[in-house]
C-alpha cells in the first residue's frame, strides 16, 4: 500500500512513479533494492520556484559572464551530499515559519560556536559520495577501491557522531541518532580487502593475505616462480656442463629450456625438442611441463577464490544499504548546516527574525 508514503491519492505522482520503475525494468536496471521509499514534496511546506524565476533570480547560475550566482556565496559544502542538498534548499526555500526557525537557530548555534563547526567540517572532509558508493553496491556494481572510499568514509562517522551528541544543539543531537558508523561492514572491509587494492577483480590482488589458507598457498606457488625457476636454471646447468642454458618462457610454447647450438651435443636424452632457432634450440622437460600445469592452474583458481571473497563482502554490504542512505541524508544535512555558519561567520550575516506577517524590516 502507498498509503504509509502520504502518496495514495495523488494519482499523477503514483503514475509517474510507476513509469520511473517501469523505465529502469526496460533498460535492463533490475537490481533496484535500494530504491525503497516513495517521498513528495508538499505545496503547503515550500516555496515553488519556475524555472524562469530560478533562472532570473540567478539562483544556481549566472546570466551574464562574470556574473556570481547565489548558491557560489552560500556554497561552502564539504561532501557531494551536502553539495547537491543545498542547491534543492536555494531552489526550494521553505514556508513553514517553525521550519526556518529550526534550521536558523542550529546555524546561529555553530556561528557561535566556531570550535564545533571546525571539528564537525573536519570530520566531514574523509567522507566521499556515500549516496553513489552504496547506489554502486546495491546493484553489484562497486569496484574494490569505491569499497575502500566507503570504509574510509565509515570511519569518519563514529567520532562525527559522538561530536553531535555532546554539542547540546538538539537539531545536531537529533542528527547523531540518524548516524551509523556500520563497524561491522568496515571492519569486514578493511580485514579483507587490500588497502592497495586494483581498480579491477580480474587484476588480482584484492584479497589481503591471511583470509583464506588456500588463496596463500596459491599464492606462493605463482609468484615464487622466479625462486623456482632460477635454482632450476642453475641445477640443470650444473648438471649438463651449459653455463648458457636458460629457462625462458612464451605464450606460444610455454617454459622452455633453451640451448645453443654449440652446445646441443651435451643435451639429455630425455629433454625432449620444442622448437628449432637458427642459433638454438628449445627443449622441454616432464618437471617443467608439471610446474608449467601447476602455474596456470594456480593463476585460474586465484582469480575464483578472489571472486568468491569479493562477492562475500559486496554481499555483506547489501545489508547496509539503507542505513548508509540515512548516513548520506544526515550528512547532507549537516553539511548545509555548515556551509550556512561558514559563510554566515566569513560575511558576518545576522539572524532574522521570521514571521507570518507582511512586514520587511531591514
Amino acid at each position: 500500500s502507498l498509503k504509509g508514503f502520504g502518496v495514495d491519492t495523488i494519482k499523477e505522482g503514483v503514475i509517474a512513479a510507476g513509469c520511473i520503475l517501469h523505465y529502469l525494468a526496460e533498460t535492463k536496471h533490475t537490481d533496484i533494492q535500494h530504491i525503497a521509499s516513495l517521498g513528495r514534496l508538499e505545496e503547503d511546506k515550500y516555496v515553488w520556484l519556475d524555472r524562469f524565476t530560478v533562472r532570473n533570480l540567478e539562483l544556481v547560475q549566472a546570466q551574464h559572464p562574470g556574473g556570481v550566482p547565489l548558491i557560489d556565496i552560500l556554497d561552502q559544502t564539504i561532501t557531494p551530499m551536502g553539495a547537491r542538498l543545498l542547491r534543492k534548499w536555494v531552489v526550494l526555500p521553505l514556508k513553514e515559519v517553525s521550519q526556518i526557525h529550526r534550521r536558523l537557530d542550529t546555524v546561529a548555534a555553530l556561528v557561535a560556536n566556531p570550535e564545533l563547526l571546525e571539528e564537525v567540517q573536519g570530520h566531514l572532509r574523509p567522507i566521499n559520495d556515500l549516496e553513489r558508493l552504496i547506489s554502486k553496491v546495491a546493484v553489484r556494481r562497486v569496484n574494490p577501491r569505491e569499497l575502500l572510499q566507503l570504509a574510509r568514509a565509515l570511519e569518519s562517522i563514529a567520532p562525527l557522531r559522538e561530536k553531535l551528541a555532546a554539542s547540546g544543539i538538539k537539531a545536531l543531537e537529533k542528527l547523531a541518532d540518524q548516524l551509523n558508523a556500520c563497524t561491522a561492514l568496515r571492519t569486514e572491509i578493511q580485514a579483507k580487502i587490500r588497502p592497495d587494492a586494483p581498480l579491477l577483480t580480474n587484476q588480482g590482488h584484492v584479497i589481503m593475505d591471511g583470509v583464506d589458507a588456500e588463496l596463500d598457498e596459491l599464492r606462493a606457488l605463482a609468484f615464487s616462480g622466479k625462486d623456482y625457476l632460477l635454482k632450476l636454471q642453475q641445477r640443470e646447468q650444473t648438471i649438463t656442463g651449459i653455463s648458457s642454458l636458460k629457462v625462458a618462457y612464451n605464450k606460444v610454447f610455454g617454459y622452455y629450456l633453451e640451448v645453443s647450438n654449440a652446445h646441443k651435443n651435451k643435451v639429455p636424452a630425455a629433454w625432449i625438442r620444442k622448437q628449432t632457432l637458427v642459433n638454438a634450440e628449445r627443449y622441454v622437460t616432464e618437471e617443467l611441463k608439471t610446474y608449467e600445469e601447476k602455474i596456470l592452474n594456480a593463476e585460474e583458481q586465484l582469480f575464483v577464490i578472489e571472486s568468491r571473497i569479493y562477492q562475500e563482502v559486496t554481499l555483506a554490504a547489501l545489508d547496509f544499504v539503507s542505513q548508509i542512505q540515512q548516513n548520506a541524508r544526515a550528512i547532507g544535512v549537516l553539511d548545509c548546516l555548515g556551509s550556512f555558519a561558514a559563510t554566515a561567520r566569513q560575511y558576518h550575516y545576522v539572524q532574522p527574525t521570521v514571521n507570518d506577517g507582511p512586514t520587511l524590516d531591514i
